[in-house]
């Protein structure tokens, strides 16, 4: 998810410091296309309401509320809860900050519902840059 990095590593610092034990793992909403401006209407498109948080979110009474309320988000919100971009060069440093705190997988969730390019990008352009080995 687009949590800024203090918070995640507060995260997970809180998980293992209370004893955790089992595997720790990190999904990363992302919105890819070939340039900034579609990836940032994909991610308006089908997140806005990601968005909205606690206690709101909780307690709209019906979705058409729920939809109402999407419509007052901006597209420049969107950069709170989801990575926005068209360059694999920056996907692959923003993943690989995230992996560096310690997770022990993460999981990459393109927002878009076309995920063929996503597939065929991340899987030839990005996670080749990563380093694959266990934290």
């Amino acid at each position: 998810m687009g949590q800024p990095i203090d918070q995640l590593r507060r995260v997970l610092a809180a998980y293992r410091d209370a004893g955790g034990k089992g595997p720790a793992s990190l999904q990363v909403h992302l919105s890819y296309a070939d340039d900034d401006e579609t990836a940032l209407r994909i991610a308006h498109h089908q997140w806005r309401t990601n968005v909205v948080g606690p206690p709101l979110s909780w307690d709209v009474e019906t979705v058409e509320a729920f939809d109402r309320i999407g419509e007052r988000i901006r597209p420049e919100d969107l950069h709170e809860c989801v990575l926005i971009s068209s360059d694999p060069g920056r996907d692959a440093a923003w993943i690989a900050e995230r992996a560096a705190l310690g997770f022990d997988g993460i999981y990459l969730h393109h927002v878009g519902q076309e995920q063929h390019e996503f597939i065929e990008v991340f899987g030839t352009r990005v996670l080749p840059q990563l380093d694959a080995s266990p934290p």
